[in-house]
C-alpha cells in the first residue's frame, strides 16, 4: 500500500458452529485476504473451553493480518480476549490509521447501543440481522437498519438468519452482507467467505468493492 492510498481485503464469515476447520482450505487458497472477521456464532452453545480453544488455534493457523471476532447467541461463555484474534463488544478498532471498524455482539445491552455506533464507522458488524432479503422477520434490528441508514457506513456485517446468507445493496448504497457459512441443509458444504475490496485514497474518500 503506497503513502497516499492504501486498500484491503475483507473476508467475512459467521455462524460457523464449530465447523470453522472446514473452511480452512478455501481461507488458505482462494479467499485470502488481509482482514478476517467472523460475526458470532463459533458454538454450539458451548458450555466449557474447548470449542473456543480450537477456535483460537485456528485463527492462528490462519495467515490474516487482523483477525476480528464478536459473539453470537450460542456463544454464551465467549472470553472476552482471544490469543490470536481480537475480540470486540461494543467498540471501534482503527486499522493502518484510518480503516474504522465496530463491532457488537449479540443483543447490546442498552436503550442507546446502537446509536453509540460512531458515525465514521467504514464497516459495522453484528450478529443481528439489520434487514432480511427473503423477508424473514426473525429477530432483526430495526434500531440498528435504523442507525445504519443515517451514517452510511460502506458496508454491514452480519449473521444469524443462515437462509440469508449472501450480499445485497440498501437503496442509499450500504452494501449488506449475511456471512453464515452453515447453509440451511446441514448436508451441504459451508457456504463460501464473503470478500470484499475496500480502499481509502489520498483525498481520505473511501470505496468498496464486492469480490466473487
Amino acid at each position: 500500500m503506497s503513502l497516499t492510498s492504501k486498500y484491503w481485503i475483507i473476508v467475512c464469515v459467521s455462524d460457523t458452529h464449530q465447523h470453522h476447520r472446514q473452511l480452512t482450505d478455501r481461507l488458505k487458497s482462494t479467499h485470502t485476504g488481509d482482514i478476517l472477521i467472523h460475526a458470532g456464532d463459533i458454538t454450539n452453545f458451548g458450555r466449557g473451553s474447548k470449542p473456543f480453544e480450537d477456535f483460537d488455534q485456528w485463527l492462528s493457523e490462519l495467515s490474516f493480518k487482523h483477525k476480528l471476532i464478536i459473539g453470537g447467541n450460542h456463544d454464551s461463555i465467549l472470553k472476552s480476549s482471544l490469543n490470536h484474534g481480537k475480540f470486540l463488544k461494543d467498540e471501534q478498532i482503527v486499522i493502518d490509521d484510518c480503516l474504522r471498524i465496530y463491532g457488537s455482539s449479540w443483543r447490546p445491552v442498552g436503550q442507546s447501543a446502537w446509536l453509540d455506533i460512531p458515525s465514521n464507522s467504514h464497516i459495522v458488524i453484528s450478529h443481528n440481522p439489520p434487514d432480511s432479503r427473503n423477508g424473514s422477520h426473525v429477530d432483526l434490528e430495526i434500531q440498528l437498519q435504523l442507525r445504519l441508514n443515517k451514517i452510511k457506513p460502506l458496508l454491514s456485517i452480519f449473521g444469524h438468519i443462515h437462509a440469508d446468507y449472501g450480499v445485497w445493496k440498501q437503496p442509499n448504497g450500504v452494501l449488506f452482507a449475511n456471512a453464515a457459512s452453515i447453509p440451511c441443509s446441514r448436508s451441504q458444504i459451508l457456504n463460501d467467505p464473503l470478500r470484499f475490496k475496500i480502499s481509502i485514497d489520498e483525498n481520505s474518500i473511501a470505496s468498496i468493492e464486492h469480490l466473487s
